[in-house]
């Protein structure tokens, strides 16, 4: 079992690939890509030969941020690529909060989601980011029988 944890924001993507090895890497759109069909168009290819190069048995999707703490249009725009992407190669893709992975681990608790954070394998991470899209991975290889 093979899962990609993707988190976006408005000029491309970040992800970790967990398995039997740990893969991390960004993609980003070109500084000379100016026009927004342009850069998504761009990113829909890259996410593709990702997806066709790691042949994950699922993604993950960190899920932009709703309400007061909403995320720019444009985070938006890329998550709806990365699905896009993971439609056009067969691959299940899932948009997840972080209370929703919270909830695939441990019982609701204050601090909880901080607490998955500072688990051991985890930490050993190198910064935060990489703690959080380790910790989607892992929880999609979770969920989906991994």
């Amino acid at each position: 079992m093979r899962a990609i944890a993707a988190v976006c924001d408005k000029n491309g993507l970040q992800f970790t690939v967990v398995d039997s090895f740990i893969e991390e890497s960004d993609i980003e759109v070109p500084a000379s890509r100016r026009d927004r069909g342009a850069q998504l168009g761009w990113l829909l290819e890259e996410a593709e030969a990702l997806l066709q190069r790691l042949k994950p048995d699922v993604v993950y999707v960190k899920k932009a941020g709703s309400g007061k703490f909403a995320a720019a249009p444009e985070r938006h725009e890329v998550e709806a690529t990365v699905q896009i992407a993971a439609h056009h190669k067969g691959i299940r893709c899932v948009l997840r909060g972080t209370e929703q992975i919270r909830a695939s681990h441990v019982p609701k608790a204050k601090g909880a989601y901080d607490e998955l954070l500072r688990r051991p394998e985890i930490a050993a991470r190198s910064n935060a980011a990489k703690r959080e899209r380790y910790l989607y991975a892992l929880t999609a290889l979770k969920d989906h029988g991994g």
